[in-house]
């Protein structure tokens, strides 16, 4: 009969053998002799097109850019040369790099610029030998190599590079998830990672996308390490912002989702997580990229914001949770309504607009939200660790998430039930009270990665929470409401398919509209009278839903607003400007 000690050597020696081998696979990778699996391998089938990132689309569906595809071309051969010029000269003023990251960084030049602003050939160059020797001391104690194995299976497997299995850059992503998580221990693997990692890898060589990430996580310009540590302090306070913005000057989209029981972390998290891939358009997702590189953490805020900015007016429309949420989540993703560079140039302005009101940045981040322990120092893990046994019951940390997530939702729901005369009891004793009886948001666990305690795997698991019902204020309809609320945090981060829209989305002039917002701060005298007397000063720009003046629309030179401005009325009939191009 087996002794606990025996017992336990045979578990352990289970879980050694099974990293041994999933590393040996990896290390074979594409060799004839590597046993994959049918269903591993997606066919390339004939009615697939590929643009020009590798991702492979149906071309069956519409193309909206055709027309616009020539001239981006022109454009951007003409950037190759200024960028390479501008190489050569680095570091270039910090006004012409801002100016021209803006404008988008040519394709070619990415992995260039990348790696500049993320300090990546420094960091290799002060750390030789440090990522083979954190690979080589994965391969023997790494307790996150079955979840990693999982995710790097399902990750882009849209886009060529990850199309095959044990491919040359699915080898890179196992190697460089594997290693980090042995570098940064306290941290270990969390399956966002899988996607920043994945998009690195997509213009970084293996070691230079370990130290790309490093950057990304560790650095406090970017802070990622507080968005995948246990309890995601980052994403709390990002979230609890984002809902602060939104109620100050985007009120009446803020009590349309709370009335619908839209919480920001159904729709929030993967714009939070990864920098808003496979939420938008590919190639818009790279551009966001190239600013959150240039300018930190701030635009993510900022971006998040500009989205709903930009399909307010739809967003408005759609009266269901479910509507909202698959409008933010799939169809922005395959068709965004604009072209990059508009989308582009509102992000500049919200950023400017958001500075201007002190509403850019968050809190200040707390301690817990960056590494403590020193990084390449290698622990090794505990028992439980090892053998990968699932915990059965909530840390204090992830408790506290969902409780915060609780009161978000009921403080929402009294700050709009106390502005909103139109609205029946229902937006008390109803819908904007169901978090009190939806049973859970999520474990919220990342470093010991156990799928059933994950943020997501390929998706956002949710699990059960003790939180008890109230049973008087809870309806056929409420249920109906935890379910989809279930659902989408459940399938956060799948990717569907949709069919994309012809139909262009109506224009919101943004300096307009942040202009109205600021004029009625009572902090902001000066921006008043300023604004009022560009007001006087400025051609009367709209008419009767007329555009008469459209350079002066652009330029900001014009107020959104007439003197007779009811400022008691709600924030975004500021924001209700004439539908006019950006």
């Amino acid at each position: 009969m087996m002794t606990d000690g025996d017992q336990q050597e045979a578990l352990i020696k289970r879980a050694e053998d099974e990293r041994e081998d999933i590393f040996r696979r990896y290390d074979l990778g594409l060799d004839p002799n590597n046993v994959v699996d049918p269903w591993e391998n997606p066919k390339f089938e004939i009615y697939h097109i590929t643009d020009k990132y590798g991702f492979m689309h149906d071309s069956r569906l519409p193309n909206t850019r055709d027309s616009q595809e020539v001239q981006r071309n022109k454009i951007e051969l003409e950037r190759d040369k200024k960028w390479m010029k501008m190489l050569s000269h680095w570091p270039p003023a910090p006004e012409k790099l801002h100016k021209r990251v803006y404008k988008g960084i040519p394709d070619k030049v990415r992995w260039s610029v990348w790696k500049l602003l993320l300090n990546v050939d420094q960091a290799m160059a002060t750390h030789k030998g440090v990522y083979t020797r954190m690979l080589q001391l994965a391969k023997k104690y790494s307790t996150e190599t079955r979840q990693i194995d999982a995710d790097v299976n399902r990750q882009f497997r849209d886009n060529l590079a990850y199309r095959e299995r044990y491919s040359v850059k699915q080898c890179s992503l196992f190697n460089v998830l594997n290693a980090y998580s042995i570098y940064n221990s306290e941290l270990g693997y969390c399956q966002g990672m899988a996607c920043v990692a994945g998009v690195l890898l997509l213009y970084m060589h293996e070691e230079e996308a370990f130290w790309a990430l490093n950057a990304l996580i560790t650095d406090k310009k970017y802070g990622m390490h507080g968005l995948f540590i246990e309890g995601f302090p980052k994403l709390t306070r990002f979230i609890d912002h984002h809902d602060r913005i939104l109620s100050k000057i985007m009120r009446k989209l803020h009590k349309h989702f709370t009335k619908h029981n839209v919480d920001a972390l159904l729709y929030a998290i993967k714009w939070f997580f990864v920098v808003f891939v496979e939420r938008v358009p590919f190639s818009l997702s790279l551009r966001v990229w190239d600013i959150f590189l240039l300018d930190g953490d701030r635009v993510i805020l900022s971006m998040a914001i500009t989205i709903l900015y930009l399909h307010k007016d739809e967003l408005l429309r759609l009266k269901d949770m479910d509507a909202i949420i698959e409008y933010l989540q799939v169809k922005l993703h395959k068709n965004f309504g604009y072209n990059d560079d508009d989308a582009v140039q509102a992000l500049e302005r919200v950023m400017k607009k958001l500075k201007d009101l002190k509403l850019d940045q968050p809190p200040p981040a707390k301690s817990n939200e960056f590494p403590t322990r020193t990084l390449g120092d290698f622990v090794e893990a505990d028992f439980e660790k090892k053998i990968g046994r699932r915990r059965n019951d909530y840390t204090d940390t992830e408790k506290q998430v969902i409780t915060d997530v609780i009161i978000r939702q009921e403080q929402n729901a009294g700050d709009v039930q106390s502005t909103m005369s139109y609205e029946t009891s229902e937006c008390a004793t109803g819908d904007a009270y169901s978090m009190k009886t939806y049973q859970s948001i999520t474990s919220l666990a990342t470093s010991p990665a156990i799928s059933s305690y994950s943020l997501y795997s390929n998706g956002f698991v949710v699990t059960t929470s003790t939180i008890e019902p109230d049973s008087r204020s809870q309806s056929v309809h409420n249920l109906h409401q935890q379910h989809r609320q279930h659902h989408y945090l459940s399938n956060g981060l799948k990717r569907h398919s949709y069919s994309s829209e012809n139909d262009s989305r109506q224009r919101l002039d943004l300096d307009q509209a942040l202009e109205a917002l600021h004029m009625k701060s009572p902090t902001t005298n000066y921006h008043q009278q300023q604004a009022e007397q560009r007001y006087h000063q400025s051609i009367q720009i709209i008419q009767n839903g007329q555009v008469r003046d459209k350079d002066a629309i652009q330029n900001g030179d014009a107020a959104a607003v007439n003197n007779n401005y009811d400022y008691d009325d709600d924030d975004d009939d500021a924001l209700s400007v004439e539908n006019t191009r950006l």
